[in-house]
Formats: C-alpha cells, structure tokens, sequence
C-alpha cells in the first residue's frame, strides 16, 4: 500500500516534469530570432522561386511545342489552298482554250452560244470543286501564349538594431 508522501511526490514530479516540457518548447521558441526568422523565410522563397521558375519555363516549352505544331499544320494548309488554288486556275485556264477553240471553229450563232454554255458550265463546275477544296482545309488555332505566373514576393530583411550615438 503507498502512503500519502509518496503519493505526492509522485504527482510532484509528474507536475515538475510537465512543467519542464512546457519550458522548454516556450524556450526554444524564445531562442528564435529575427535573423533566424529570416533565413527560414528565405530558404522557403528560394524554393518558391525555384517552383515558379520550373513551372513558367514548362509552360513556355508547352507553348514552343504547340507553335511548332500550329506551324506545321498552317504551312500544311497554306500548301493544300495554294494546290486547290492551282487546280482551280488550270481548270478557268482550260475553259478559257475550249471555248476559245469553240468559238473560232464555230459558224454559227447557236455553235458560239453553245460554246459560252459549255464555258460557263465548265466554271461553274471549277468553282463548286474549288469551294468545296477550301472547305475541307481546316485552318489551325494559333495556340495563345502563356501568361507567367506572379513571382513570389522575397521576405522583408529584418532591421539591425541601430545603437544610439552618445556625444
């Protein structure tokens, strides 16, 4: 059986020792100062400069890819229309020569109408194609260009303290 003075020393040196531990974590914060304060700051800007700069520089490279993409595919396009444009033209240019030919071996009013008919159903033919070309070719969006994120402010370096002059 415990008897009472062993009972409160016991609680004694619980309470000693939780006492302690509360000393001691209010005295390594006390240790704490403002230069320490700093540099713990700055070691956590570093890492957000480092992170900000990692994630603008992948998005640049992002976007260099997509410009390199967007320009293959317009360069694609440019050549797909300048081609329908090509075979738009030599198709006017054959129905110029056949009527041309039309008309000069034509002795009559309704050989030359004929003529005009068939060069003009010729174009109309041409251009209906030629549109229908210049539909099919998809035009590529140009990819936007990223916007970089906000850099990280840098923490504000604490003052020494300025020891006053005496005369």
């Amino acid at each position: 059986m415990r008897n009472f003075t062993t009972a409160r020393l016991g609680n004694a040196a619980l309470g000693a020792v939780i006492v302690g531990s509360l000393l001691v974590t209010s005295s390594v914060a006390s240790f704490a100062t403002p230069q320490s304060d700093y540099k713990a700051a700055m070691d956590v800007y570093k890492a957000d400069v480092a992170k900000w700069h990692a994630d603008n520089q992948a998005a640049n490279t992002a976007f260099k890819a997509a410009m390199a993409d967007f320009k293959i595919k317009a360069e694609a396009a440019t050549a797909a229309r300048k081609s329908a444009n090509a075979t738009f033209r030599s198709a006017l240019d054959a129905a110029k020569s056949t009527f041309q030919s039309a008309v000069a071996a034509a002795k009559s009013a309704a050989d030359k109408t004929a003529a005009v008919d068939a060069r003009k159903a010729s174009i109309a033919t041409a251009t209906a194609t030629h549109d229908t070309a210049l539909k099919l070719i998809v035009l590529p969006t140009k990819p936007t260009k990223p916007t970089p994120a906000p850099k990280p402010v840098a923490p504000v370096k604490p003052v020494k303290d300025v020891k006053a002059v005496t005369p």
